[in-house]
């Protein structure tokens, strides 16, 4: 990754999307938005390696609780849990939920990536995902469906939410012989000024 002006994302295609055949269609998605694919593998994770992704303490717990729980109050629900009793349920959920199931990685790359990467997935909650984006295309999923069912909500995809954020990701999905360093010939067009002009 040579171009200062370059970033890169983690993308999960979830176990969901892989039951409805929807790999092609996702993965177009973000190769119609200009990213380039530098890494893709298909997996069955560990509980292990699942628990790495969602950590058990404090950074991930509290903001992701008090996130939910936020969510309960506008619903006028109380739950009688504290936000970190309230994360540590989701966590044991997502963990069943991907653990042993095939679970497609990929890592996009190109200007703004992590930014390009979460509003083409759309809204977490797929009943307010703007029309166009993969969980407002693809998604009748609710969290009051996910709660009634106690499993994590279907979201389709994962997108990483920072740069920070995808770094810490690759390491634990990835090698770095895994992700590949090449060129498109489009990145011309996106990182050069004097292409394409009439030839006089």
């Amino acid at each position: 990754m040579s171009n200062k002006n370059t970033e890169r994302t983690v993308v999960f295609i979830k176990p969901e999307s892989i039951q409805r055949h929807l790999i092609g269609d996702f993965m177009n998605r973000f190769e119609r938005r200009g990213l380039k694919l530098v890494a893709c593998k298909l997996i069955a994770p560990t509980a292990e390696q699942v628990g790495k992704h969602y950590p058990d303490d404090e950074s991930w717990l509290i903001p992701t609780g008090e996130k939910a729980l936020k969510s309960y109050q506008e619903k006028g629900i109380d739950t009688g849990k504290t936000a970190i009793e309230t994360a540590q349920l989701i966590r044991q959920r997502l963990i069943e939920h991907f653990a042993d199931r095939p679970l497609l990685v990929t890592v996009w790359e190109g200007p703004h990536a992590v930014a390009m990467g979460r509003k083409t997935a759309g809204a977490t909650n797929c009943l307010v995902a703007d029309v166009g984006s993969i969980r407002g295309d693809y998604s009748m999923e609710s969290y009051d469906l996910a709660d009634a069912l106690e499993r994590p909500i279907h979201t389709l995809v994962h997108a990483s939410g920072s740069v920070e954020e995808a770094q810490q990701e690759m390491k634990i999905w990835l090698t770095e012989d895994e992700i590949l360093d090449y060129d498109l010939l489009d990145e011309t067009v996106i990182y050069e000024k004097g292409w394409g002009k009439v030839k006089r």
